[in-house]
């Protein structure tokens, strides 16, 4: 079984802009809701890349509204079985990304009720189903959660489960919840941002390498067209990224959290340890990863172009040259 908490968000997604639009100006694009947020994207990539539906459950804050109405409905469509947390007050997150040709994405967002998120409710569900993975996704705008994280993470790996933390920034608070937890924290993923912004180092080997430090088992940065780079079997991997026609980057990386919870949960299932995994399991490990990522860019949305054939596909034409490529060295 594997939990994925976290936090939820309808993206609005303005795609196939040839700029973003001067003030006043009215550019024509495709504007389409679609699922957003780690809780919603890691869960739905992973029905979509094979994981029994029945080995998994999900649990998200949304509000009394239409728009928490349309998450659960495209979950439920996925074949998520997922718990959604009602706020007593705030609206479902929203967010407004606007998506340029040759240019990054621009993030506009409410976030909604995932800060009246708590611990409670995910906490019962840890008791009841006894994951072999438990996910936490979103830390850092999770409101009253963010301050529970060390202990759900703790009670977590004492119920036997594999803890993984996937961050963003934090909303209206510094990272002191986060260095409080990392202890507990078996698998820990952030993007180059997030990694120099926590750790103070630019330089996302160095920042990989003194998150390891700070606790964290495994340390994991990926880093867009850049490919990934992390610190874990004391070594440090880097792999290059895979090459695709990059249609919508929304989403790549919960994707990537997608397949590394799909990959360690085949190893735990043969009774391997996930930090006993050798620098060869995890270059296999981040090979799926990466080529998740890389295929849910090829579609608009964060779970649309995800799929295990297309992932199975890029591997067979690219693997070899990634792996190839691939550098492992002794980690300092």
């Amino acid at each position: 079984m594997v939990l994925v908490s976290g936090i939820a968000v309808v993206d609005m997604i303005a795609s196939g802009l040839g700029r973003v639009a001067r003030p006043g100006e009215l550019v024509f694009c495709s504007v389409r809701p679609s699922l957003g947020g780690h809780a919603c994207n890691v869960s739905a990539g992973l029905v979509r890349l094979g994981l029994p539906k029945s080995g998994l459950r999900a649990i998200y804050p949304a509000g009394r509204d239409v728009f928490g109405e349309f998450l659960a409905g495209r979950l439920a469509g996925q074949g998520v079985r997922a718990t959604p947390v009602l706020a007593r007050r705030a609206p479902t997150s929203l967010d407004l990304i606007l998506v340029a040709r040759g240019e990054d994405r621009r993030y506009h967002a409410d976030p909604g009720a995932n800060i009246e998120m708590t611990a409670a409710p995910v906490l019962a569900l840890l008791e009841r189903l006894r994951p072999l993975v438990y996910y936490a996704g979103g830390v850092g705008l999770l409101g009253r959660f963010d301050t529970e994280l060390a202990p759900v993470l703790r009670r977590a790996r004492s119920l036997g489960a594999v803890t993984f933390v996937d961050v963003v920034s934090p909303y209206g608070k510094s990272w002191a919840f986060l260095r409080r937890a990392l202890s507990s924290t078996d698998i820990f993923h952030c993007n180059a941002d997030e990694a120099a912004s926590f750790a103070g180092e630019s330089d996302p080997v160095r920042a990989a390498a003194a998150i390891r430090r700070l606790g964290a088992k495994i340390v994991l940065v990926t880093l867009g067209g850049d490919g990934c780079v992390a610190a874990a079997a004391g070594a440090i991997l880097r792999l290059p990224a895979f090459k695709v026609r990059i249609v919508d980057p929304t989403g790549a990386g919960d994707a990537f959290s997608a397949g590394v919870i799909l990959k360690v949960r085949g190893f735990l299932k043969k009774g391997r340890a996930a930090t006993a995994l050798s620098a060869e399991d995890w270059k296999d490990i981040l090979l799926y990863a990466s080529a998740c990522g890389a295929v849910c860019t090829t579609g608009v949305g964060t779970t649309t172009a995800v799929d295990s054939r297309k992932v199975e596909a890029l591997i067979r034409r690219q693997g070899a040259r990634v792996a190839g490529a691939t550098g492992v060295s002794a980690a300092g």
